[in-house]
């Protein structure tokens, strides 16, 4: 596992305990090692859990955008793959929503 996917699964494991603040951190610090290391899987994940933490917590402009970021960003690296399929239907599911 890389420092990327370290962060993010600190991450899962703070928010699944209710320690929001430590799971946020972990999640950006999960986008960035993953932006510099090219870990676009990683990124795309963190990314989508970061825009669905700020969801949850009523921040719905930053949702929105880290959503649409998530989005973007796996249309345009043409990443033929279903291991995002979960992350990218939630990112949809969430922006749906939000447009309501």
């Amino acid at each position: 596992m890389n420092k990327a996917q370290d962060e993010l699964q600190k991450a899962l494991k703070y928010l699944d305990f209710g320690r929001l603040e430590k799971g946020e951190q972990c999640l950006t610090q999960a986008i960035e090692a993953a932006d510099s290391a090219g870990d676009s899987t990683t990124y795309l994940r963190a990314a989508v859990c970061y825009g669905d933490l700020l969801w949850q917590t009523e921040k719905y402009e930053a949702a929105q955008s880290w959503l649409q970021l998530a989005l973007d960003r796996y249309v345009s690296l043409h990443l033929d793959t279903d291991v995002l399929d979960m992350e990218v239907s939630r990112a949809q599911n969430l922006l749906e929503q939000m447009a309501e």
